[in-house]
């Protein structure tokens, strides 16, 4: 049996597989975000102690935690976690979404070092949401901890090296720190420029590498005997995790995983005629494709927001917010909702913008609103859909996942928005049966990726709406155009809004 550990940005979950890809036992635990100002941070202390408590629950059953023997870890990129020699955070992580390090890109893209690594790879981007901006931040804010760092590690490397004390990365995580694929190696000349040891980021092994057994601390804390080997495989982030267990494993394939965040990523088998560096083109050498695609800033994250602000006397929320939009036409009755409710990441990567509802009436109500906030779902989506296929790329089929393909509206939006079909994934858990996947492809489970793809089902497909597909195609066009025409405005909001609040630390359970 595998065990996968995968932490989201709103919960830690434990859960278990047997060899056919059955789960047998899934566990979770909330876990808190801490919100101030540009700032977004979750306590990686919390993720470990809650991470234990998981695993402990999910392997209490004799049959279970006698059959265990692999685990791996699965969880979201580019939050950074600075950790001390034995491997304790020195600070809270600072998550994807944050958004601080803003200067610290802009100084990063005037640096002839960065500027040369660009024209070596446009998929090299100085975004405040990368860990070299990050790191730059604490070492310019937070000197003394930066001091007592001694490795730099994603939410992954850091569970893994509390579960194993190795210090290890996957290559998919590690071009979140600019490392390249191609020569193996980080960006030594930019580090040193920046005065960043090298040394302090962590060595990097492909996915699907043992990395080696648990620690004797590791099973006492989860009372599997001492004589008993577990040993640890190496995946990668959640969103590619995600990718693999939708079920993708052919040309043009494609999967849109909307939890907390949405993402869209392709399969392609041959490397792309143009490169768009509003996306990522990502190298997976272990099965030799090519991953084109990105991740926004909040999918379900939005709906979680309505269900907050509309909805939080409601005893089934989503039920009823599903029920209004229904009620309402296509298009809202002409309103238009900006969802960059923390700024925005592909393919825009505007830290500055906001949320907008457009074309408010007096006629409009509630189910108007919720309908526009279901429909730029479906558009941002579509932008990063837009941003794939200008690299010559045909996205044939989009494999749907995640919180939101619960909702069976949003599903039928996306199809007549994407004019394709939408196929609803069985699992609902793709981030951990991908990570499954991975680990069982390594362990010669499964033959190849296409094999192991089989156990992926499809429990429905949606079918285009042709009236519906016309007039989304003429209002993802204005929803466009009202980003454009907002966008110098964003910047004087954010100027102003800086000056004339103090932010308080706000701590919230959800995203």
């Amino acid at each position: 049996m595998i065990l996968i550990l995968n932490l989201g940005l709103k919960s830690i979950r434990a859960i278990v597989f047997n060899e056919k890809g059955q789960k047998l036992k899934s566990v979770s635990r909330p876990v808190n975000t801490f919100l101030h100002g540009e700032q977004v941070e979750q306590d990686p202390e919390e993720w470990w102690q809650k991470g234990i408590e998981v695993i402990r629950e999910a392997v209490q059953e004799s049959e279970i935690k006698k059959s265990v023997q692999y685990i791996t870890v699965t969880s979201s990129s580019s939050c950074l976690v600075p950790v001390n020699g034995a491997g304790q955070s020195v600070s809270s992580s600072i998550m994807v979404s944050d958004r601080r390090a803003v200067p610290q890109a802009e100084q990063l893209k005037k640096m002839s070092e960065f500027q040369s690594l660009q024209e070596e790879n446009p998929n090299v981007s100085a975004q405040p949401s990368l860990m070299i901006p990050k790191i730059m931040w604490m070492q310019k804010h937070e000197p003394e901890l930066f001091s007592q760092t001694k490795y730099f590690l994603s939410p992954n490397d850091f569970l893994i090296h509390r579960m194993t004390h190795i210090v290890v990365t996957d290559v998919l995580n590690a071009e979140k720190f600019y490392y390249d694929s191609k020569k193996k190696s980080y960006p030594g000349a930019l580090l040193k420029g920046l005065q960043i040891p090298e040394e302090t980021l962590p060595p990097v092994k492909n996915i699907g590498s043992e990395i080696g057994p648990v620690s004797t601390e590791f099973k006492s804390l989860i009372s599997f005997p001492a004589n008993r080997e577990i040993k640890v495989i190496l995946t990668t982030y959640d969103a590619i995790c995600a990718f693999f267990g939708s079920g993708v494993s052919d040309e043009g394939e494609a999967c849109d995983v909307s939890g907390t965040i949405s993402s869209l990523r392709v399969l392609t088998k041959k490397r792309p005629e143009r490169i768009n560096t509003q996306i990522y083109t990502q190298y997976e050498p272990t099965q030799d494709i090519f991953i084109i695609g990105g991740s926004n800033n909040m999918g379900g994250g939005l709906i979680e927001w309505v269900k907050q602000c509309f909805y939080r006397d409601d005893k089934y929320p989503y039920e009823a917010m599903e029920n209004e939009a229904k009620e309402s036409l296509p298009g809202g009755h002409g309103i238009i909702f900006l969802p960059y409710l923390l700024g925005e990441r592909a393919p825009l990567w505007d830290t500055s913008a906001r949320g907008v509802f457009f074309g408010l009436e007096r006629s409009h109500t509630r189910k108007e609103l919720i309908r526009a906030v279901f429909e730029s779902v479906g558009y941002s989506i579509f932008q990063l859909m837009e941003s794939i296929e200008s690299q010559g790329i045909h996205v044939k089929t989009v494999r749907f996942s995640g919180g939101l393909a619960r909702i069976k509206l949003i599903a039928q939006i996306k199809a007549d928005i994407f004019g394709k079909e939408v196929q609803l994934v069985d699992e609902f858990e793709t981030t951990s049966l991908g990570a499954f996947i991975l680990a069982g492809i390594s362990i010669r489970l499964f033959s190849s990726l296409t094999e192991a793809t089989k156990i992926v089902r499809t429990r429905e497909v949606v079918i285009p709406n042709a009236d519906n597909m016309e007039l989304y195609s003429k209002f993802f066009e204005l929803y466009k155009e009202v980003y454009q025409i907002l966008k110098p405005v964003y910047l004087k909001r954010q100027k102003l809004v800086s000056e004339a609040y103090f932010e308080k630390i706000e701590r919230i359970d959800n995203l």
